[in-house]
């Protein structure tokens, strides 16, 4: 049984954690070879600091030009100022105690909760507030839930591993998961009253941490089938329609599928449609909060709208335009129905490129104003950027048009001038896949091309297998001229 230490040399301005020890950043040698037992170290910082600890580095907080040159020769995670640059001190919030046994009789679940709470969640949204529902919500669930628990704990075990380019610790992730399918099997065949919550958060873990960490489990399924499962669930609640912002984790699940459903469906013809261009459709005087950037996607609910019916309209046209070998058809045009869709489509993209009502509304009292500068700034130009990717995909998915078309390249060099506003390391670089990719398949430029790769390797540093599978994908697109469409094959670009 852990207890919790409270070190005279801990800092203390945070009053509502507790204080268990340290991570030192060691591999996890999964079961049952790991010394789970002295998974988490309790020292006090003086002798933490004098602990080797190799070079290379994960960048949250900023860092110096020669820390980037450092991180192109070396391992991710250690280097100054990265996550692991100094033992990392493991706090839980008290508003989650008390935590179950499965957390405080074993020092390495603790350790992988902690490092979900305090990084995985971070990188999951490009705006990490303190509203971060990856860091509230989805805890609050996994404390009270056995099946949410397991699958948190596997998703930082498998991206802790990843981000530290160790082995995954595969038996450990096993048994995690091993109740989860059956579970989600039993709820899919009985009746709606019993689609719990629970179940259909199960479902979306399950694809994110697929598209995260392809192949972390033994039994082979890929995220698009999780995605189906979820999608069924969602059927069988009632649909979107019936979720309200009042229901907060509802909302929450509601918002993280709708964004893994509609960037899934975009990033390629052998994935399935979306839900449903409806999601978002505004009722009732909710007109200014259709135009709020949502900290969970990084752009406005209109937004989400709008790139589910540009996934319809390219799924429709791929069926003329792309043969079943992959050939692009060039010759082919879409029809005039399509065309007045396709302007209506860019209508909205532009008004929704200048109409934001408000960014976050969760800051913290305690932030400074540079900070709250580079924030917005942040923020506003994540918008942008996928409202910029989003005309990419229209303009050349729909209607047909080359690289080469000035409105094409101009959202190209829109959304790398948006790069600029986005700090290296933040959890909004984390994020910007889909318009990075959109842009950079479409770059012309050798000096574009540039900019966006360096930009994608830096994401990939975050330990998340899908942006390597995308970036892989762009360099092919470069050297054979082809559309990505018809080499794709499971990419997830979001």
């Amino acid at each position: 049984m852990l207890t919790p230490q409270t070190p005279d040399s801990w800092p203390t301005h945070d009053v509502d954690t507790t204080a268990y020890g340290y991570d030192l950043g060691k591999p996890d040698e999964d079961v049952p070879k790991n010394n789970d037992a002295d998974a988490i170290r309790v020292i006090g910082s003086p002798e933490a600091k004098r602990l080797p600890f190799p070079s290379g580095g994960f960048f949250f907080d900023g860092h110096s030009d020669e820390a980037e040159e450092e991180s192109k020769e070396r391992p991710i995670a250690f280097n100054r100022g990265g996550y692991y640059a100094k033992p990392v001190g493991i706090r839980i919030p008290k508003a989650l105690e008390p935590l179950p046994s499965k957390l405080m009789e074993n020092p390495m679940n603790l350790l992988y909760f902690h490092h979900f709470l305090n990084h995985t969640a971070r990188i999951l949204v490009p705006h990490d507030c303190e509203q971060n529902p990856f860091r509230n919500i989805l805890p609050q669930m996994a404390v009270q839930d056995d099946n949410i628990l397991n699958l948190m704990l596997a998703y930082s075990a498998a991206h802790r591993a990843r981000l530290l380019q160790h082995p995954e610790p595969q038996i450990r992730i096993a048994e995690y998961v091993q109740d989860v399918f059956p579970k989600l099997r039993h709820a899919l065949t009985s009746t709606a009253e019993q689609v719990s919550t629970t179940n259909l958060a199960s479902a979306i873990m399950l694809a994110s941490l697929e598209i995260m960490s392809p192949n972390t489990f033994a039994l082979q399924i890929s995220w698009q089938n999780h995605l189906t499962i979820a999608r069924e669930m969602i059927f069988a609640r009632g649909g979107p329609q019936s979720v309200h912002k009042k229901d907060k984790v509802s909302y929450f699940l509601s918002r993280w599928f709708a964004y893994l459903d509609v960037l899934g469906s975009l990033s390629g013809s052998k994935n399935d449609w979306p839900l449903s261009s409806n999601y978002w459709s505004t009722d009732g005087g909710e007109i200014e909060d259709d135009f709020q950037i949502d900290c969970l996607m990084g752009f406005t609910s209109r937004c989400v709208s709008i790139l589910a019916r540009i996934a319809e309209l390219a799924k429709s046209c791929e069926k003329e335009r792309i043969d079943v070998d992959g050939n692009v058809n060039h010759e082919w045009r879409p029809s005039g129905d399509v065309v007045t869709q396709a302007e209506e489509l860019k209508r909205q993209l532009q008004e929704g490129r200048g109409h934001v009502s408000k960014a976050c509304t969760h800051r913290r009292a305690n932030i400074s104003e540079s900070e709250m500068a580079w924030d917005s700034l942040e923020i506003y130009a994540t918008n942008e950027a996928f409202h910029w990717a989003g005309l990419i995909h229209l303009t050349r998915r729909v209607l047909g048009r080359p690289a080469s078309d000035p409105e094409v390249q101009n959202a190209v060099r829109e959304i790398i001038g948006a790069l600029y506003k986005v700090r290296r390391g933040s959890t909004a670089e984390s994020c910007l896949l889909f318009p990075m990719f959109t842009a950079g398949c479409d770059a012309l430029d050798n000096g574009q091309r540039g900019k966006i790769m360096e930009r994608l390797r830096s994401v990939e540093a975050y330990g998340m297998t899908h942006v390597k599978k995308a970036r892989r994908l762009m360099e092919k697109v470069w050297d054979t001229g082809k559309p990505w469409e018809s080499m794709g094959s499971d990419e997830f670009f979001g």
